[in-house]
């Protein structure tokens, strides 16, 4: 753990195709690294593996992954491109909060879990595809997500979660399918761009202030 941590002239780095596993807070703080590939053996990326690592501009999570923990990506502010692979089940909280160069995200449907906070304060994240099979959107997921236009949000989730989409202010096309029973407190507080949202049926809570902008 920590083997790089704060290492802010490291550029670049090279993994032999040996490693099976790098320890959370590995490369932490190393701010000057802009590229590094992550070996095919390597089955999670630990928490804040490369939290503030603000020069880094893409990576590919390769298939062998099954887990992004808490922070990984946290503060990668020049992040613009991510690749996950299609082994990913869980990516966990503030994974990529303030990934401000981030612009969009495919999540494989692999993905059972998302974290809260995942993508909060990623202002120039303008679309995400969400996995078949995901059973929620957890608090403040997409929080200040301000450059967010549209979200398909799957027939497989039950309850969006308290400030899910809070101040998403782009935010003007939204379906929430027949599955969401429950829509938690301020969960589209300040969609500002929201025009039309039709609630179904099945949804028996709404949390307060939760359609404060419609």
């Amino acid at each position: 753990a920590c083997a790089f941590e704060n290492c802010v002239a490291l550029q670049s780095i090279e993994i032999p195709d040996s490693v099976t596993s790098i320890e959370k807070e590995a490369f932490s703080g190393c701010s000057s690294l802009k590229s590094i590939e992550i070996p095919d053996l390597v089955t999670s990326i630990e928490n804040s593996t490369f939290r503030g690592c603000s020069s880094l501009e893409s990576i590919t999570i390769p298939d062998s992954v099954e887990s992004i923990g808490n922070y990984a990506f946290n503060t990668c502010t020049s992040l613009e491109s991510v690749t996950i692979g299609n082994s990913v089940t869980s990516i966990g909280h503030h994974a990529f909060t303030d990934c401000s160069a981030l612009k969009s995200v495919d999540l494989p449907d692999s993905v059972e879990s998302i974290g809260e906070n995942t993508f909060s304060s990623c202002s120039s994240l303008e679309s995400v595809t969400l996995p078949e099979g995901i059973l929620s959107i957890a608090k403040s997921t997409f929080t200040d997500c301000s450059s967010l236009k549209s979200i398909v949000i799957p027939d497989s989730v039950t309850s969006i979660g308290n400030f899910a989409f809070n101040n998403c202010a782009s935010l003007n096309n939204l379906v929430i399918p027949d599955s969401v029973t429950s829509i938690g407190n301020f969960a589209f507080f300040g969609c500002s761009s929201l025009e039309k949202i039709l609630i179904p049926a099945s949804v028996t809570t709404i949390g307060n202030d939760a359609l404060d902008s419609y």
